[in-house]
């Protein structure tokens, strides 16, 4: 969810004056940039003018009104000449139906309605809140999960180099740092019969974003056949585990050089490992 969709979700709350100052801070400063979410704010604030203004005034009570009526007829009277002896019948008053329980029930109607408004949004908050936590732990569940993985990978690595290394059907070759990183080495062992081997490095430079490592075997008398691409860690180390090709089992020199990510057909760039040569 990006930063715009979190601030929309907030301004129903902003308008109620729901909002902690830190969030309200946060969203007016989004506001000011924002002509999209100042007009929803707007209509949101219209939302909640109108349910504070749902009840009608209150019309006069029947004391105040005879009281009112009661004055009027004693002006007339005062205004009329001495000599008029009509008699003045008053007319009787008609009792009025008190307005007090409709408004009651308008202001008790937009109470529940404001009441409604401000749970659901609550709810809907909490709701967004949750699936955010959701995602977090998701995310931090997949990153440890992917660790995990890359240790279950690193250990299963070590122990076949260890394995053949101990055994009598592997051969190993030691490889040597060249003028382009001297205080580089490794070892290359593998089996002569599957060609399985394994290929352990150190002291090697960083790995540049744009390049990978690249192992290639030369039989004597061939071009070189690429091999695995590879990075390398902080202090140059690397274990990387493939095939031999067959041509390249009975003597080939084992070089490295610095690649292209997609790896190259052929070497672009000097040898930074090298095997000796028979």
């Amino acid at each position: 969810m990006d930063d715009h969709q979190q601030y929309q979700e907030s301004l129903a709350l902003h308008a109620l004056e729901a909002l902690d100052a830190t969030e309200a801070r946060s969203l007016e400063a989004h506001l000011a940039s924002c002509a999209e979410c100042r007009a929803a704010l707007s209509e949101w604030r219209d939302a909640t003018g109108l349910l504070a203004h749902a009840s009608t005034p209150k019309a006069p009570s029947d004391e105040l009104r005879a009281r009112i009526l009661a004055a009027a007829r004693a002006e007339t009277r005062a205004s009329q000449p001495l000599e008029t002896s009509a008699r003045v019948v008053p007319m009787p008053i008609a009792p009025r139906r008190s307005n007090l329980w409709p408004n009651v029930l308008r202001i008790a109607a937009a109470v529940a309605i404001v009441g409604l408004l401000v749970g659901v949004i609550v709810m809907w908050r909490r709701d967004v809140l949750s699936r955010r936590e959701i995602a977090r732990i998701t995310r931090e569940k997949a990153r440890a999960e992917n660790l995990l993985a890359r240790e279950r990978e690193a250990r299963a690595k070590e122990g076949d180099a260890i394995a053949m290394l101990n055994s009598r059907d592997t051969k190993k070759m030691e490889l040597a740092g060249t003028e382009t990183a001297q205080n580089a080495r490794g070892t290359f062992v593998y089996d002569p019969k599957t060609g399985h081997g394994m290929l352990m490095t150190e002291g090697l430079p960083a790995t540049p974003a744009d390049k990978q490592y690249e192992v290639w075997f030369i039989p004597k008398g061939h071009t070189p056949m690429p091999g695995k691409m590879f990075t390398v860690d902080a202090s140059g180390r690397a274990m990387v585990a493939g095939e031999i090709p067959l041509e390249a089992r009975a003597n080939a020199v084992i070089a490295i050089t610095l690649e292209p990510k997609k790896g190259s057909a052929a070497p672009t760039s000097a040898i930074y490992l090298s095997s000796p040569s028979s």
